[in-house]
């Protein structure tokens, strides 16, 4: 399994900041390699990521939600799952976001789990970094 974690601190309350975190259309602005993101029910989405020349597909499904103090999101795709976990804290009109994902790879996938851990936390490290960048601007 691997996992990847970043902190970043926002400019904004809590409450601004937390929608960004679940809207397709604002999620396709921030995080890194999302192409497409559609709802697929009332807390699932049909997503795809576009990275290093792969091109995966993945069900998200909302497993956790608390505006605007936590998300959990558990996705599932052809070779992996994953669940990934964002939590806002916010002090004097700031918000802290912690994002964590842990990251299964099945079969031989799972040879490759060193690379694939170590793109993945350039990856949310640079999401979190774009987001702070649209918010604050």
């Amino acid at each position: 399994m691997a996992r990847s974690e970043a902190t970043i601190e926002i400019a904004r309350p809590a409450h601004e900041v937390f929608p960004w975190l679940l809207d397709p259309e604002k999620r396709l602005r921030w995080v890194s390699g999302l192409v497409a993101s559609e709802p697929i029910g009332d807390a699932s989405y049909r997503e795809v990521v576009q990275e290093h020349g792969q091109r995966v597909e993945a069900i998200a499904t909302v497993v956790r939600s608390e505006p605007p103090l936590a998300l959990a999101i558990r996705m599932e795709g052809r070779g992996f799952e994953a669940r990934a976990e964002s939590r806002l804290s916010e002090e004097g009109g700031r918000t802290r976001v912690t994002s964590s994902l842990e990251l299964e790879l099945a079969g031989l996938a799972r040879f490759a789990g060193g690379i694939v851990g170590r793109q993945t936390q350039r990856s949310l490290e640079r999401s979190l970094t774009r987001l702070k960048q649209l918010l604050e601007a």
